[in-house]
C-alpha cells in the first residue's frame, strides 16, 4: 500500500511541476511580449529625440549653412568666369594662329 501512496504522491508532484512550468512558459511569454513592446517605445523615442537634435541642429547652425552654402556658389562663379575667360584667350589665340597661317 505504501507503494501506492508514493507512487500516487509522485504523480501529485508530476502534475504540480507540470502546472508550474506551464505557469512559467506563460509568464516568460508576457515578459517577452512586454520586452518587444518596450523595445518599440525605445525606438521610437530614440528616433524621435535624434529628429529634434537634427532639427536643433539646423536651427543653431542654419546662418553657418547658409553663409558656406554662399560661398561655394560665390566660388563656382569665379570657377567659372576663370574657365570662360581662359576659354576665349584660348579662342583668341587660335584665331590669330588661323590668321597667320592664312593670311600672308
Amino acid at each position: 500500500m505504501e507503494d501506492i501512496e508514493f507512487l500516487d504522491s509522485l504523480k501529485e508532484k508530476e502534475k504540480g511541476l507540470n502546472n508550474l512550468l506551464q505557469q512559467a512558459r506563460i509568464e516568460a511569454e508576457e515578459i517577452k511580449r512586454k520586452a518587444g513592446i518596450t523595445v518599440e517605445e525605445m525606438r521610437k523615442s530614440f528616433l524621435k529625440e535624434m529628429e529634434e537634435i537634427r532639427e536643433k541642429y539646423m536651427r543653431e547652425n542654419h546662418d553657418d549653412i547658409d553663409r558656406e552654402v554662399r560661398e561655394i556658389k560665390s566660388r563656382a562663379k569665379e570657377d567659372a568666369n576663370d574657365i570662360k575667360r581662359k576659354g576665349r584667350e584660348r579662342i583668341q589665340a587660335g584665331v590669330e594662329a588661323v590668321m597667320k597661317a592664312i593670311l600672308p
